[in-house]
């Protein structure tokens, strides 16, 4: 390898690390994603996405304490009070990681779907057994009901008016089913997440959504084989789940403790009332919130060993030692669109930093404008994808 090759790949690397960086800022939003950002004087909003101006990105060591003190305590009413939730509130939660003997459990709708997640990448057909695994999650039917009278779903999949479970999953079908599971699961933990967390989750689904359905028209391009193309779409739900499952164990701990914390300053309102101020406006420090979800890499592997898929290993595939196979390197092209798609879209990415990032997963100019193509952000797009891929295998069999 000469120095050029070995320079490149390190530039390459650098870059990559720093987006990753930038993309757990952007997770967390707000103003501490702002304090690592110097902005053009001018800012826009645009109705789906903020854009920022950014003209310089600020490294880690020059944001100093101070201003992250500041920023986590603003204005609140009681700021030794929010100090000490938050240093309450990180113990909890560190607790949990450590020492939870199976995270799993700590997510109720994960711990309900395991018996079908295990099982992924085997059966592509509802069988008897799945279908009373389902009627078994009484959660689970209603989303599936609910998602049936959606008009627009409904009469692109030609779903009957009916309430009968099994008929509607029939007439959805096995592979989109589970497509929608991680749909089905983030939307029931979005009912329950605090207030402070909502735009995290929020932005944590739309990028399984870019992430899915970059693989499904990446797939789309290619032909690889009807039992290879349901394992592929089903690795961006299982890279979402360690993150999903971080964020619910933050947000569990938040509610528990926050609602305790009320509760004894109920007790006294008047002489309690900046603090009783600073709970109903609460958010975890964004570095506390920022070191837990960073924690998604060292824990997806126990995760995912966790779930012990029977039928195929995607840790290969999203760690990235699955070899040089365009299949292998389908997962990360997909997951690298889905950063251009979240960064450079808003502002967050200069373009020479995309064309690197681009070019380091082999996304090349015409599959860009395919995928920008296609609102990936919509079911209704996902649900156009999957007639697609179905299209497309049904004329591989005719052809055989």
């Amino acid at each position: 390898m000469d120095n050029l090759t070995e320079s490149v790949q390190y530039n390459e690397s650098l870059l990559l690390s720093e987006l990753e960086r930038r993309f757990y800022l952007f997770l967390i939003g707000g103003g501490y994603e702002k304090l690592f950002y110097t902005f053009n004087s001018e800012q826009t909003l645009s109705s789906r996405e903020q854009v920022l101006n950014i003209s310089r990105v600020r490294p880690e060591l020059e944001v100093s304490a101070k201003e992250r003190r500041m920023n986590s305590q603003g204005d609140c009413a009681d700021p030794e009070y929010k100090s000490v939730l938050d240093y309450m509130l990180t113990q909890r939660i560190n607790e949990q990681i450590e020492h939870q003997q199976d995270l799993l459990t700590t997510w109720p709708e994960l711990a309900d779907i395991l018996p079908i997640l295990k099982t992924l990448g085997g059966d592509t057909e509802f069988n008897e057994t799945l279908f009373q695994t389902i009627e078994n999650v009484p959660w689970l039917c209603t989303q599936i009901r609910r998602f049936s009278t959606h008009p627009i779903y409904a009469e692109k999949l030609a779903i009957n008016h009916t309430n009968e479970l099994r008929s509607i999953l029939r007439t959805i079908g096995f592979p989109l089913f589970i497509w929608l599971l991680p749909r089905f699961c983030s939307e029931m933990l979005q009912r329950r997440t605090h207030h402070s967390m909502l735009p995290i989750l929020q932005r944590l689904r739309q990028h399984g959504r870019f992430t899915a359905g970059a693989i499904a028209a990446l797939i789309a391009q290619r032909n690889v084989g009807e039992h290879k193309t349901w394992q592929l779409y089903m690795l961006a739900g299982i890279n979402s789940i360690p993150l999903f499952l971080l964020l619910n164990i933050i947000n569990n701990e938040t509610v528990r403790l926050l609602e305790q914390q009320r509760t004894q300053l109920q007790l006294n309102p008047k002489e309690n009332a900046d603090k009783l101020t600073v709970i109903q406006h609460y958010a975890l420090a964004g570095d506390a919130l920022r070191d837990v979800l960073c924690l998604e890499e060292i824990l997806k592997p126990y995760i995912v060993e966790t779930i012990g898929f029977t039928h195929f290993d995607p840790l290969p595939y999203l760690l990235g030692y699955a070899g040089d196979s365009p299949n292998a390197q389908l997962f990360f092209q997909a997951r690298a669109y889905a950063f251009y798609r979240q960064l450079f879209k808003t502002g967050r990415i200069h373009p020479h930093e995309t064309a690197i990032l681009l070019r380091r997963y082999g996304i090349n100019r015409a599959q860009l404008q395919r995928l920008n193509q296609t609102d990936l952000t919509s079911t209704e797009s996902h649900i156009e994808l999957h007639f697609k891929l179905q299209q497309a295998f049904t004329e591989t069999m005719q052809q055989h």
